[in-house]
């Protein structure tokens, strides 16, 4: 099994600009189809958003990312734990603060290969009442397929937001806490 994994990991490639264009065009369609669903319907909201992140994102990388130098110190079950709890926290984040669809148009700008790993695809969506909102979405193929590894909003990246966020709760009460707390605020709604 070491082996596998040596090997699974060593087959890190940044994503062809036009599979990026079109994963995330897809990508798009998906979101557009959950922001369709009102609001009301959270539980389809959630479920849906869930699908779509389950699919097209890396997870194990994001949890790694996210938790840093914790995760090199992390028990299995810790890392599984807070996963759930991670996953679970942004889908009920999204799926409620998202809004609801009105019209916006979903937009592909640019596709670049940025290094030997990482692909990114800008976007924006337009609407018709707002300036329009950047979207940068970094793609990358561990040899899973194509995920989207990080996504920046108008240049905020999730993951970066995330690992500030939860990087001072570890440093105050550890991961261990960390996790109670995300699976006490899941379970609050």
């Amino acid at each position: 099994t070491i082996s596998i994994l040596i090997l699974n990991f060593s087959t890190v490639y940044a994503v062809d600009e036009n599979e990026a264009k079109s994963f995330i065009t897809r990508v798009g369609q998906e979101a557009i189809n959950i922001l369709k669903i009102p609001i009301e319907d959270i539980s389809q909201r959630e479920d849906l958003f869930k699908e779509m992140f389950d699919n097209n994102f890396d997870k194990r990388l994001i949890h790694r990312a996210i938790l840093g130098k914790a995760a090199k110190g992390a028990s299995k079950e810790e890392l599984i734990r807070f996963g759930k709890a991670f996953d679970k926290h942004i889908v009920k984040v999204y799926a409620s603060q998202l809004g609801v669809y009105s019209n916006q148009l979903f937009i592909i700008d640019s596709a670049k290969v940025i290094n030997k790993k990482d692909t990114i695809v800008s976007s924006h969506i337009e609407h018709e009442s707002a300036p329009p909102l950047r979207i940068d979405w970094r793609l990358r193929n561990r040899g899973i397929g194509v995920k989207i590894i990080d996504i920046a909003i108008e240049g905020v990246s999730l993951l970066a937001t995330k690992r500030a966020d939860f990087g001072a709760s570890i440093k105050n009460g550890g991961l261990h806490e960390l996790i109670i707390d995300l699976e006490t605020k899941n379970a609050q709604n």
